[in-house]
C-alpha cells in the first residue's frame, strides 16, 4: 500500500462524539460472553460491528475523479445492525425511493402489540412472531384500503419492523408509510382519502381488526406446532392453557398511532429513511463509558419528548442490544400493495402519471456530499473506490468475515 496514506473514517454523522458502539463491545463483550450465551449468528453480528472500519477488515483505495489524489480507508462490515454502516445504506435507500414513489401525501402509521403479555413468547419465537406482526398489520391496512366505506382503492405500503424503545427496552412495533389514497381497480384514477390529511383510517376500528388478525395467526401457528413453548411458557403449551392465554391477550389494546399526512411529499422519503435503516442505537447517542457503565441519551416520550440520560452497566447494555439482533435472513423492510408484486413497476408508473412524482434531489445536496465526499485536495472532484486490499487475517476471522459479508440487509 504505497499509494496514499491510511485515513480513519471521519465521524461526520456523529458530530464530535468519539464514543462508538464498537468501543463498548471491545470493553464489555468478553465479560458478557463469560456469563451469558449468544447464538453463532449473534456472535457474528457483534464481532462485525467491533471490527468495522478497522485494519482487521482490510482497506480500500479512493481516488479523486478530477485530480487523481488517492487515500486508503478501512473497509466497512456492511452489517445491517452496525450504526456506522447504516448511514450510507439509508442514503442509498432514500435515493432509490425518491426516483420511484408517486408524489402523494403520506401517512406514518405505527402498529404496536402488548409487549408485556407477549414478551416471553416473542423472545423464544422471534422469527415466527415478527412475521406474524408485520403480516397482520399489512393485512389490516389492505382491508381498510379496499373497503369502499373507507377508500375503495388499492393502496401501497412500506413497512419496517422495530423491536426497541428509546432505552433499548424490548418494544416490538411496525412503522408503515402509506399514501393518502390509492389506485382504483381499473387503474384509471388516483382516489384520495376521504379523511383528508387528518388520519389514514379510523384508528380504533383498525386496532380491533389488527388484534383479530394477529390472534388468528397466533392460533394457527399453535395448531401447526410452529411455536416453541418451553420453560416459563410450559403453562400455555396445553390446548386449555393456550386458549386461556389467547383470551387474556384479546382483552389488551393493540395500539395504532396514525400521524396526519405529510404536507411536503418531497421530504417524506428522507423522513421514512430514518426509520427504514435505523438500528437499535446510534453512535451519536452514546455519551460516555466509565466505571463499568455506559451513558447514552434518549427522548422520554412520557415527558413531552424531553432529552434525558440513561446510565446502565456495560454488560446490561450489551444484553439489551443483543435482544434486538434480527434473526438471520429475516427481512425487516416490506413492500405491499402497489409498491410490491409483479405489477409494481406498472402501478408506480401509472401513479406518477396521475399525480406526479417526488422531487429530485438538488445538485450539491449536503446529504449527497456526505456519502459521496469531495476530494480534500482539489475540493471539486468526487472520491470513488478504485481498489480493495485486505490485510492477512486469521483463518477463524476470515471464516467469520466471509459469512458476515454475505449477510447484508436483505430488505
Amino acid at each position: 500500500m504505497s499509494k496514499g496514506k491510511i485515513v480513519r473514517e471521519k465521524k461526520e454523522e456523529e458530530g464530535s462524539n468519539k464514543l462508538e458502539l464498537a468501543d463498548i463491545l471491545r470493553e464489555y463483550l468478553p465479560g458478557y460472553l463469560s456469563k451469558y450465551g449468544v447464538t453463532f449468528h449473534q456472535w457474528k453480528v457483534l464481532k462485525a460491528i467491533e471490527k468495522c472500519r478497522t485494519k482487521e477488515m482490510g482497506y480500500h483505495l479512493r481516488e479523486c475523479e478530477k485530480c487523481g489524489h488517492q487515500e486508503w480507508r478501512y473497509n466497512s462490515c456492511k452489517n445491517r445492525h452496525c450504526p456506522k454502516c447504516q448511514w450510507g445504506e439509508q442514503y442509498e435507500w432514500v435515493k432509490k425511493r425518491m426516483e420511484e414513489l408517486p408524489g402523494a401525501k403520506y401517512h406514518h402509521t405505527v402498529f404496536t402489540v402488548p409487549d408485556g403479555e407477549l414478551y416471553a413468547l416473542m423472545i423464544m419465537n422471534k422469527e415466527v412472531m415478527y412475521e406474524m406482526i408485520i403480516k397482520a398489520a399489512a393485512e389490516t391496512l389492505k382491508a381498510f384500503g379496499e373497503d369502499p366505506k373507507h377508500l375503495g382503492a388499492k393502496i401501497g405500503m412500506i413497512g419496517v419492523l422495530h423491536t426497541w424503545g428509546q432505552t433499548l427496552n424490548y418494544h416490538v412495533h411496525v412503522h408503515f408509510l402509506v399514501p393518502a389514497g390509492g389506485l382504483t381497480k381499473d387503474g384509471e384514477r388516483w382516489k384520495r382519502s376521504k379523511y383528508g390529511d387528518k388520519f389514514l383510517f379510523p384508528v380504533k376500528a383498525m386496532s380491533k381488526v389488527f388484534r383479530g388478525k394477529f390472534i388468528a395467526k397466533l392460533k394457527k401457528a399453535y395448531k401447526e406446532e410452529e411455536l416453541v413453548l418451553e420453560g416459563q411458557l410450559e403453562e400455555i403449551a396445553t390446548p386449555a392453557g393456550f386458549r386461556n392465554y389467547l383470551n387474556r391477550l384479546a382483552r389488551h389494546t393493540f395500539r395504532i398511532h396514525s400521524k396526519p399526512a405529510t404536507k411536503e411529499p418531497k421530504k417524506v422519503v428522507k423522513y421514512l429513511g430514518g426509520y427504514m435503516k435505523r438500528v437499535a442505537i446510534s453512535n451519536s447517542r452514546l455519551e460516555e463509558m466509565e466505571g463499568g457503565k455506559v451513558v447514552f441519551r434518549y427522548k422520554d416520550n412520557r415527558d413531552e419528548g424531553k432529552e434525558k440520560r440513561c446510565r446502565m452497566e456495560g454488560e446490561e447494555f450489551i444484553r439489551r442490544f443483543v435482544e434486538h439482533i434480527i434473526p438471520e435472513g429475516f427481512v425487516r423492510v416490506r413492500y405491499y400493495g402497489i409498491f410490491a408484486g409483479r405489477d409494481r413497476k406498472q402501478n408506480l408508473e401509472r401513479a406518477r402519471e396521475l399525480i406526479g412524482g417526488l422531487e429530485e434531489k438538488e445538485a450539491g445536496d449536503r446529504e449527497q456530499d456526505k456519502y459521496e465526499p469531495s476530494c480534500p485536495v482539489c475540493e471539486e472532484g468526487k472520491m470513488v473506490v478504485v481498489e480493495y486490499s485486505r490485510q492477512p487475517v486469521s483463518i477463524v476471522w476470515l471464516l467469520v468475515l466471509t459469512m458476515t459479508m454475505k449477510y447484508e440487509d436483505t430488505s
